[in-house]
């Protein structure tokens, strides 16, 4: 029977195109988060036979599982139980640091009723809203909107990727909400943080306080579907940091180095030299970032070599003072000298940067537009960009895109080896900069990488495939 959450979860189906049961398939890790809140949803369903069972005592749960170990698949399940058997006009909300975040949820409901039609027929989806009209229950996904959050009540919550929210007021607001209601049930799923902020607050406090929460932290990547291969691959793209948050489920202090030092050193090969004329043959391919005032102005160009490896050829970066921005004309000057110096250089800009120098060369020189779409440009940047230093694929001459600081050393090697990688909740990645350093000259290297990489001839080990359950990547197209 399906007026059981344990009978239900057993009886469906997880793929639309399959006849196994989801019951079977269940890991002991899960049926424990499960077990331990069928209580509280039961107390939600409106039947004399539920109310007559023990009160739930524990109606709040922190769920902290590796990627890929069916979080948000999991509680999906529940919410639709809870919205085909919950009492009538129950409400719950889904909440994350973004709608398309928390729409994963939704996506996942859907999917559950595509795959169960006869079981899941009564619910109707609509942007960010799942209602069950029969009984008049209903999903709503919220996102950190802190105006709207405050004064709601609803009859459960969830809170998805908390680690990944910015600020804690949406949080504060949806939990004094539920503990405006005796049944309301309050579940967090998570992956793993980073620093010892609010969120880890409300980690040990879940953890420290048991007869109130449901403390779940899965150590390791178990799921049995998760491919070995796969590990290894992501092992090898992702620094240690990052690997041992996302796959292993360990908080971080901080975010993960993108490269260290040394294996940025590892790619200045002493072989090379600064070019500044290009060989008859030979494919080229420059990538510019502008910045007026504060950032560099950064411009590269680069090829590929016939065994696959990344080559810089020059790497040019104009550094702006206190009142003398970085003139368009600059860039203009670099454009014009770069075409005549490597005849057939294809250019890679921005569409957002330089909108009027780009529609003016469009016709003169090969102009390529680096679109930004969501983030998966800048993540398909940062782990390609990664690959290719720790296995040595991208070489560059000694010095190379050396400025004068004050600081010391300031060259393309101490500004990989100074970056940060940061992740997204949907499991994007991107680099960013510390404050008062900079990331220009890896974007223009990442950037012409990625050009270069598009090329048939990339051998294969190098293909950048779409993104998979398991975190693949995704080329060209940014965000």
């Amino acid at each position: 029977m399906k007026n059981c959450p344990a009978v239900f979860r057993y009886e469906i189906r997880r793929e639309p195109d399959g006849d196994e049961r989801f019951g079977p398939r269940i890991e002991p890790w899960q049926e424990r988060d499960f077990a331990a809140l069928d209580p509280a949803w039961r107390a939600l369903a409106p039947r004399p036979s539920f109310r007559r069972r023990r009160p739930a005592k524990i109606r709040r749960a922190w769920i902290e599982r590796p990627r890929g170990h069916s979080k948000t698949f999991d509680m999906a399940v529940q919410i639709a139980w809870v919205l085909l058997m919950g009492r009538k006009n129950l409400c719950g909300l889904v909440a994350a640091a973004d709608r398309d975040q928390a729409n994963l949820v939704w996506e996942a409901v859907r999917g559950l009723q595509q795959a169960n039609p006869g079981v899941c027929r009564q619910l109707e989806f609509q942007k960010h809203v799942i209602r069950n009209g029969k009984r008049r229950t209903r999903l709503e996904i919220v996102s950190a909107d802190v105006a709207s959050s405050w004064g709601l009540l609803p009859d459960f919550v969830i809170c998805d990727e908390l680690s990944h929210w910015d600020r804690p007021d949406l949080f504060y607001s949806l939990s004094s909400s539920a503990a405006k209601k005796p049944d309301c049930v309050l579940a967090v799923l998570t992956n793993a943080g980073i620093g010892r902020g609010w969120q880890w607050d409300v980690r040990e406090h879940a953890r420290t306080h048991p007869a109130e929460w449901h403390f779940s932290s899965l150590q390791g990547c178990v799921a049995p579907w998760i491919a070995p291969e796969s590990l290894v691959e992501q092992r090898r793209t992702l620094p240690p940091t990052v690997f041992a948050r996302l796959w292993l489920n360990e908080w971080q202090h901080s975010d993960g180095e993108f490269v260290t030092l040394a294996e940025a050193e590892a790619c200045r090969d002493v072989r090379l030299c600064e070019q500044t004329r290009g060989r008859a043959g030979t494919r080229y391919v420059a990538a510019i970032d502008y910045a007026e005032k504060r950032d560099f102005t950064a411009a590269i160009v680069a090829h590929r070599e016939p065994e696959g490896r990344v080559v810089v050829d020059r790497l040019d970066v104009r550094v702006p003072a206190p009142g003398e921005p970085v003139p368009v004309a600059w860039v203009e000057e670099w454009i014009a000298r770069t075409a005549r110096d490597f005849p057939g250089t294809r250019f890679v800009v921005d569409p957002h940067q330089l909108v009027g120098v780009i529609q003016r060369l469009d016709g003169v020189h090969d102009i390529h537009r680096f679109e930004f779409q969501g983030s998966k440009g800048n993540h398909a940047l940062a782990t390609t960009l990664r690959r290719l230093i720790v296995e040595r694929q991208v070489a560059w001459f000694p010095g190379c895109g050396t400025v004068h600081s004050d600081r010391g050393r300031d060259d393309l090697d101490t500004e990989l080896a100074s970056l940060l990688l940061k992740h997204s909740a949907n499991g994007h990645c991107r680099i960013d900069h510390r404050i008062h350093l900079h990331d220009d000259r890896a974007f223009v290297l990442g950037a012409a990488c990625l050009h270069l990489l598009r090329e048939p001839a990339a051998p294969d080990w190098l293909h950048v495939a779409p993104p998979s359950r398991f975190g693949g990547f995704s080329i060209f197209g940014a965000g």
